[in-house]
């Protein structure tokens, strides 16, 4: 047995789409705090043998747990080892889990109304300077940066972020950072969408609704941020709906 090599329970598997089952089963054991972080797992060789099934499967398993951050595989070693669970992991695989459900565009986009409306509410009542500060100089990127479509991309989402953040309520973020991980191409498609004059007045107005929304943090005017926000991703709902 390797060096940190764990014994565990692994059963045959005996569905068609077996490195699925198998991501599942191993996944399982990370989160439920029977495989710790450091620990390998049993080689390749081995989970062939307790799994009944061959190496392209157990490997496209062990992709699959890599490309979520479950595990970490390293080169010349015999198994994987597992890895510390991030906030990054549990968005991924949220998003995972989103897109495999087939959420549409709708479902997202009311989900986003609700939690971001409650999070600017939140943000006006728990905000530190530090947190008006960040908005301040995210704004004044993105103002920079209107009409370059992936940088404004990004300060739009920097800004959202802040203002999850200054709700003092980690879900919130956690929760943003999912959706917009699924519907970001359809930002960036939107915001080049139409002539010059049509973009433009698209970044004015996101930049507008963003300065307003952080006013109303400022002054810890809990109704007015909420209010602001909704009317901002409705705005922003109906162009994505309207492309969809």
């Amino acid at each position: 047995m390797e060096k940190n090599e764990i014994k565990i329970a692994l059963h045959p598997v005996q569905t068609t789409r077996a490195s699925e089952e198998i991501y599942g089963q191993i996944r399982r054991l990370i989160l439920d705090g029977e495989i710790k972080p450091g620990e390998r797992l049993p080689s390749e060789r081995k989970m062939m043998e307790m799994m009944q099934r061959s190496r392209p499967t157990i490997r496209e398993a062990m992709r699959m747990l890599e490309r979520e951050g479950y595990i970490k595989t390293f080169p010349g070693s015999s198994g994987a080892v597992v890895q510390e669970i991030s906030v990054d992991t549990a968005i991924q695989s949220l998003e995972s889990i989103m897109e495999f459900h087939k959420l549409n565009l709708q479902d997202i986009v009311e989900f986003r109304q609700m939690t971001e409306c409650m999070a600017a509410e939140c943000a006006a009542t728990r905000r530190k300077e530090d947190h008006l500060t960040l908005m301040a100089d995210i704004l004044e990127k993105a103002a920079a940066s209107a009409g370059n479509a992936e940088a404004f991309i990004q300060c739009d989402l920097e800004f959202h972020l802040a203002v999850t953040e200054a709700s003092d309520n980690a879900m919130f973020s956690i929760m943003l950072q999912v959706c917009r991980g699924i519907i970001g191409e359809s930002l960036a498609d939107l915001l080049n969408d139409g002539n010059r004059q049509e973009q433009r007045d698209r970044y004015r107005r996101i930049l507008d609704s963003h300065r307003e929304i952080y006013q109303a943090i400022a002054a810890k005017d809990s109704a007015h941020a909420s209010q602001v926000m909704r009317d901002h991703l409705a705005d922003a709902s109906a162009d994505l709906l309207d492309k969809k």
